[in-house]
């Protein structure tokens, strides 16, 4: 078996006006959604499903095979009835 040898960095066949543009652009509806947020007496409200669901993926990534359903009966208090 050969050892894995990394590309040279940096990368010079990326295209970085294009990754500039999608980052400018995510960014504009990041901002876009803060104002959203700000606009509403309980922001959590809609923060919680985004918290949760990366709270799910996250154990997937650390090996614990946790699902939505899981995370929102320990939430309620029903995990283990």
């Amino acid at each position: 078996m050969k050892p894995y040898v990394p590309d040279q960095l940096p990368i010079t066949e990326l295209d970085f006006q294009h990754l500039f543009a999608l980052v400018a652009d995510a960014s504009a509806e990041l901002a876009r959604y803060d104002g959203l947020l700000l606009g509403i007496p309980n922001p959590a409200v809609m923060l919680s499903p985004l918290t949760t669901r990366e709270a799910v993926l996250s154990s997937k990534i650390e090996g614990t095979q946790a699902t939505v359903d899981d995370v929102l009966e320990y939430d309620a208090g029903l995990a283990g009835c």
